[in-house]
């Protein structure tokens, strides 16, 4: 834990809405589909409508927190999806499971945005990078607490176990924006006599950020190989034993929570994390051959291969989180935290809308050929970055066309 002061007050709200997301993601959609009785495929339907709801809001709301304290901006969002957590256990059908779904993503949405900004203003530079490291393996660390204490309620498999799974979750959105709440009072810079307010708009006129964003949710389809592709590549295209996709997902936590802090180190500028995110591209690329190498082998040999694969993708993984942290607020304007770091998660979307169906038809329908394909895609989109930023100063946005 970091000392006493903002950052430690900060990492407790993490941590106890992690362990309560830990614990509802596990049965989500068992709770949907088996207690509630809304068949799997509308249960998929509501939560990608409120991913899309989610991302709308993204801008707006860092908007509002570029311009009102969004430590106001993340408790309101956070206590409001605890409610709407907790009326999920009071529905019976699919509509309002669409309506309190549709709520969910915009308020998730409003939270996470306003949740940039709140670090954003806890410091420049390298210290923000180390904010953002140890909120991400806390964020690894209360999953796999929340996941673990599901395993009870997966084992009792009624209906009272898993609304009480839900109410726990619904209770930890609470706690955490309690802790939000005692974070210091930030203010947005003051708007001088006769100047008006930016536009929420500016951010969509950056190119070089809005290329920027791009390209890292392009890079993020390396998560969805580990929840989409390896879980199918290990069980049908490998002779590594079933339980072996376990093993590898402890492996990659694991690392993330020991080392996410160190290896961030020195990514607050962005020149550094450029160059950070080539060698983070180069270490994906390695897993990716790795993955596809262990077609064909022994038992003994593939699951060895496919641990020294997860291995190289989770310090690729760790150190692109660094890179991406320096380069998204590097090259924001300061005084428009808000809206940038809202335009950033949108280019963060871009791996969830494609990354399913890119994955699993290269890696999957392709088999070591698509692995090839993968890895070079990540080797090409790390270097994009050099060009992109090269000469841009911090704060590139500030340049009136955006164009750098």
């Amino acid at each position: 834990m970091p000392p006493p002061g903002p950052l430690r007050t900060l990492t407790k709200a993490t941590l106890a809405n992690t362990v309560g997301n830990g614990l509802y993601y596990t049965v989500e959609v068992l709770f949907f589909a088996r207690s509630v009785g809304i068949p799997v495929h509308r249960v998929a339907l509501g939560l990608g409508v409120a991913a899309v709801f989610g991302l709308l809001v993204a801008i707006p709301a860092g908007h509002l927190s570029d311009h009102w304290d969004p430590r106001y901006v993340v408790a309101v969002g956070t206590a409001g999806e605890g409610a709407v957590m907790a009326s999920f256990t009071l529905i019976h059908s699919f509509l309002p499971f669409l309506v309190l779904n549709v709520a969910a993503g915009a308020l998730s949405g409003a939270a996470g945005a306003g949740r940039s900004v709140v670090i954003g203003r806890m410091g420049e530079g390298e210290s923000r990078v180390r904010v953002l490291a140890y909120q991400r393996a806390v964020t690894n660390l209360g999953m796999s607490v929340g996941i673990a204490l599901s395993g009870v309620g997966l084992a009792i498999d009624t209906r009272s176990a898993y609304v009480a799974m839900v109410l726990g979750n619904a209770l930890t959105f609470l706690v955490a924006a309690g802790y939000v709440l005692r974070l210091p009072a930030t203010t947005a810079r003051p708007v001088e006599p006769g100047q008006r307010r930016a536009p929420m708009t500016i951010v969509l006129r950056d190119r070089r950020y809005l290329t920027a964003s791009l390209l890292n949710g392009l890079f993020g389809v390396h998560f969805v190989i580990q929840s989409v592709a390896l879980p199918l590549w290990v069980v049908e295209d490998t002779r590594a034993p079933r339980w072996w996709v376990s093993v590898l997902l402890v492996v990659n936590t694991l690392m993330v929570i020991s080392l996410q802090v160190r290896a961030s180190r020195g990514s607050g500028d962005v020149a550094h994390a450029v160059r950070v995110y080539r060698r983070a591209g180069l270490l994906v690329a390695v897993a990716c051959v790795l993955y596809g190498a262990a077609h064909g082998l022994d038992p003994v040999a593939a699951s060895a291969v496919l641990v020294l694969a997860m291995v190289a993708h989770s310090l690729g993984e760790i150190l692109s989180s660094g890179a991406a942290w320096g380069i998204g607020y590097g090259l924001a304007r300061e005084d428009l935290m808000g809206q940038y770091q809202g335009a950033f998660s949108l280019g963060r979307s871009v791996s969830g809308i494609v990354g399913p169906s890119l994955v699993t038809a290269l890696a999957i329908g392709l088999g070591r050929t698509g692995w090839l394909v993968l890895a070079g895609g990540f080797v090409v989109v790390s270097a994009a970055f050099t060009p992109l930023v090269a000469g841009a100063p911090r704060g590139a946005g500030t340049t009136a066309d955006g164009g750098g």
